[in-house]
C-alpha cells in the first residue's frame, strides 16, 4: 500500500481519536459514555495496528512519529493511575450506587421474587411434612432447635475481641454467598437464581421449626437483626448475576462481546454494593442477634432490626437523584 492511500484511508479515525484524547486527556475516561469508552477503545486498537504497519510497509518517518504519540497518549490515559479520592469514593457511596441500585431494580425484584418463592416452598414444607426437614435445612446451621417455650438465652456477653472475630468469620462466610450468587450469573443465571432459591428455603424451613415450637419472637430477635441488611445484599448479588446473564443472553446492536463487557462493569458496580451490607449485617449478628436477653431485649433487637430497614430503604429510594449520579451519564 502506497503512503498517500494509506494515509487517505486511515486519517479519519486517528482524527477521531485525537478529539477524544483532548477530551479524556486530564480527566479521564470516566468523562466518556459507555459508547464513546468503547469507540476508544476500537480506535486505540487501530491506531496500534496502523502504526505496526506504517512501521513495517510504509516508509514515512513522520507518519510513524505521528502514530506513536497518538498510541503512546492514548495508552498514558488507559493506564494511567489513578489517585486516591475519599471524597469521590463518598459522593460514589452516597449519590451514584443508589442511582444504580434503581437502574437496575427489576433485576432485584426478580431476584427477590426467587427468593421469596423459596421461602414459601420452604415454610409450608417443613411445615406440612416434618420429616421433610432433614433435607431442607443444613446440618451445621445455627440455632435450628428452637428454645423451649419460656426459656431464655443466658449466655455470655462476647468480649470486643472475641466480637470482632465472629463478625470476620460471619462477613467472610456471607460474602462468599454473595460472590457465588454474582458470578453464578454466567450460567445463564441458573446458577443464580439456584442458589437464590435454595437460600430462601432454607430461610422459610427455619421459621416452619420456629412456628411449630410458638417461638416467633426468638426466629425473628434471631434472623431480623442482621437480616434486614444481609438479605438485600444476597438479592443485590443474584440481581448483578442477572445482569451478567442478561449481557450474555441478549445483546444490543454492539458486538456480543462489548455488550458482555458492559454488563460486566454494570454487574461489578451492582454488587458491589452488597460488601458494606455484609460488613454491617455481619457486625449486627455478632453484636445484636446472638446477645444474650439479659443484655438485649427482644424489643431493642427488633428495634434496632427496624432502624436498619428504613436506612436502608431511605438509602436506596431517596438519594441519588440527579441527572450525573449514574456513572457513564452524560
Amino acid at each position: 500500500m502506497d503512503l498517500t492511500t494509506f494515509t487517505q484511508r486511515r486519517r479519519p479515525e486517528w482524527r477521531q481519536l485525537e478529539q477524544l484524547l483532548q477530551r479524556v486527556e486530564g480527566s479521564g475516561l470516566k468523562t466518556l459514555d459507555e459508547e464513546q469508552a468503547v469507540e476508544f477503545g476500537r480506535l486505540y486498537r487501530r491506531a496500534a495496528s496502523d502504526l505496526n504497519q506504517a512501521q513495517t510497509f510504509v516508509s514515512a518517518d513522520a507518519i510513524v512519529r505521528y502514530l506513536n504519540e497518538l498510541v503512546a497518549r492514548s495508552y498514558l490515559v488507559i493506564y494511567a493511575r489513578t489517585k486516591a479520592d475519599p471524597v469521590g469514593f463518598l459522593r460514589y457511596l452516597f449519590w451514584s450506587y443508589p442511582a444504580i441500585f434503581r437502574r437496575h431494580a427489576w433485576h432485584f425484584l426478580l431476584a427477590s421474587a426467587i427468593f421469596l418463592g423459596g421461602s414459601v416452598l420452604g415454610f409450608l414444607a417443613a411445615y406440612l411434612e416434618p420429616a421433610s426437614r432433614a433435607f431442607l435445612l443444613p446440618n451445621d446451621m445455627p440455632m435450628i432447635q428452637p428454645p423451649k417455650e419460656g426459656e431464655q438465652a443466658d449466655g455470655p456477653l462476647l468480649s470486643s475481641g472475641d466480637l470482632a472475630a465472629f463478625s470476620s468469620h460471619l462477613f467472610t462466610n456471607n460474602v462468599s454467598v454473595c460472590l457465588a450468587s454474582f458470578a453464578l450469573g454466567i450460567t445463564l443465571g441458573a446458577g443464580t437464581a439456584w442458589l437464590l432459591f435454595v437460600n430462601g428455603v432454607i430461610l422459610g424451613a427455619l421459621g416452619a421449626v420456629f412456628t411449630e415450637a410458638h417461638q416467633l419472637t426468638a426466629y425473628a430477635t434471631g434472623v431480623l437483626p442482621h437480616g434486614v441488611l444481609e438479605i438485600p445484599a444476597i438479592l443485590i448479588a443474584g440481581a448483578a448475576g442477572f445482569i451478567l446473564a442478561q449481557g450474555m443472553i441478549w445483546a444490543r446492536p454492539w458486538p456480543r462481546m462489548a455488550e458482555l463487557a458492559h454488563s460486566g462493569k454494570a454487574a461489578l458496580l451492582m454488587v458491589a454494593g452488597s460488601l458494606p451490607l455484609m460488613g454491617v449485617a455481619a457486625l449486627l449478628e455478632a453484636g445484636v442477634a446472638r446477645a444474650p436477653e439479659w443484655f438485649m431485649g427482644s424489643g431493642l433487637k427488633l428495634a434496632v432490626a427496624g432502624v436498619f430497614a428504613l436506612a436502608f430503604v431511605a438509602y436506596v429510594l431517596l438519594l441519588g437523584w440527579g441527572r450525573r449520579s449514574i456513572p457513564g451519564d452524560m
